[in-house]
């Protein structure tokens, strides 16, 4: 594991873990109205009706192809305060020569958090679906994504939320533990802007660095 990843590894460890530290000491703080154009909900992702669309970027270890590029959507869905609902579609392809692999994943879920004065921790639980075909091989399984984080307030236009997320394909008998890092710089009341770099544990297999860029709709 290079020194780029320890430190990511270690940012979203430190950062969940003074968190839940905070959380503890401040859980009986009142969460202040944002005075500026964003709802109640905040200026992040948490408790926001939104659509994401995403763009993303994995430089792959384990060949033949030596990156994974694609495209995402995601809807979120406020249910209450909270509590969100989030459905998810991702398409990736691989190309190295004659080699072609082709991932689509579908999920759905829900995700609970708390409002503290300085950001809202939360835990998420999703299921779905994944697609993969290579060399003219179709195989698919059925899958699961149990996480926790936390986004914090960094300013008011801007929060930052380290996770970890575990993910498991059953039938493909794969299982992953991801790092990551996402902020997102909110423009106005209807839009914002993602970035965010995650390191992706996989077990029995290499590991990959993954980068993700997007923009949200809020409505």
């Amino acid at each position: 594991m290079n020194i780029k990843n320890k430190f990511l590894i270690s940012t979203a460890v430190l950062s969940l873990g003074l968190a839940l530290s905070a959380a503890a000491q401040n859980s009986d703080v009142s969460v202040p109205t944002p005075s500026a154009t964003p709802s109640v909900s905040g200026w992040g992702l948490l408790g926001s009706g939104y659509t994401s669309l995403n763009l993303k970027y994995t430089d792959l270890d384990n060949g033949p192809a030596t990156a994974l590029r694609g495209a995402g959507v995601e809807f979120n869905q406020a249910y209450r305060d909270g509590l969100d609902f989030k459905l998810g579609y991702d398409w990736a392809r691989a190309t190295a020569d004659s080699y072609r692999y082709t991932a689509q994943d579908l999920k759905f879920g829900a995700v609970l958090y708390s409002k503290l004065e300085w950001g809202k921790p939360f835990v998420q639980a999703l299921a779905g679906w994944e697609w993969q075909r290579a060399g003219g091989v179709a195989d698919d399984s059925f899958a699961y994504t149990v996480g926790t984080g936390v986004e914090f307030q960094i300013t008011q236009p801007f929060v930052l939320t380290p996770y970890i997320n575990f993910v498991r394909a059953t039938s493909f008998n794969r299982s992953e533990v991801d790092y990551g890092v996402k902020g997102t710089y909110r423009l106005n009341r209807q839009w914002s802007l993602s970035a965010g770099v995650s390191y992706d544990a996989i077990l029995h297999s290499k590991d990959a660095t993954s980068y993700l860029v997007g923009v949200n709709y809020h409505y």
